[in-house]
């Protein structure tokens, strides 16, 4: 009886580890090459400490703000807030469908959220208060020029992980996750550091 469960469970897990590899060859191959990374999700204390800067930005406004999220990939940045700020406006923008639909499927009941299939070197940001962009390098170095020129002066831009090029954050949160040694970047453009 227990061989049959350990049977079925490293089937299982087989099956879930070719899903994961497949995927990746197919975002690598949709992401023309990685112009854009495969989804990733912000995890551990990185994602709780992301979390927490952003509610701190949510709960003091006065007014209700826009929120985005550059990659938003399944949501797990976008989905607790929405859930937790009714009042605040929420959109993520990621490259990938399969992505775009599970982020979708997850927030469908959420009426101020809204997950868009778009190139991210396209959006228009300049409508938002607080962004968040948990991209690589090489994808950072194609957004933050037009970011750089567009975005709103009094918003506030998140970047878990990396650091926007040749720009001085205004805050530089520690955020070790499983023994990595990350950061979390804050910046603002009416601080004159974007």
């Amino acid at each position: 009886m227990m061989d049959s469960i350990y049977l079925i469970i490293s089937f299982i897990l087989a099956i879930l580890a070719i899903l994961i590899e497949l995927y990746v060859i197919y975002s690598i191959l949709l992401s023309r090459f990685c112009k854009y990374p495969p989804a990733f999700p912000t995890f551990g204390t990185l994602r709780k400490k992301t979390l927490a800067e952003a509610e701190k930005i949510l709960s003091q406004s006065s007014k209700n703000l826009k929120v985005v999220d550059l990659g938003c990939g399944a949501g797990g940045l976008l989905l607790p807030l929405a859930k937790k700020y009714p009042n605040h406006q929420f959109v993520g923008y990621d490259w990938d469908w399969f992505m775009v639909k599970w982020a979708g499927f997850r927030g469908r009941k959420l009426k101020n959220l809204k997950i868009i299939k778009q190139d991210i070197s396209t959006v228009d940001v300049k409508e938002f208060d607080l962004l968040f962009s948990f991209l690589d390098t090489k994808a950072l170095e194609i957004v933050h020029e037009r970011i750089y020129k567009e975005i709103s002066p009094s918003a506030i831009l998140i970047s878990p992980v990396f650091a926007l090029p040749k720009t001085q954050a205004i805050k530089e949160i520690e955020a070790q996750s499983y023994g990595l040694p990350l950061k979390i970047y804050v910046y603002s453009k009416s601080r004159n550091n974007l």
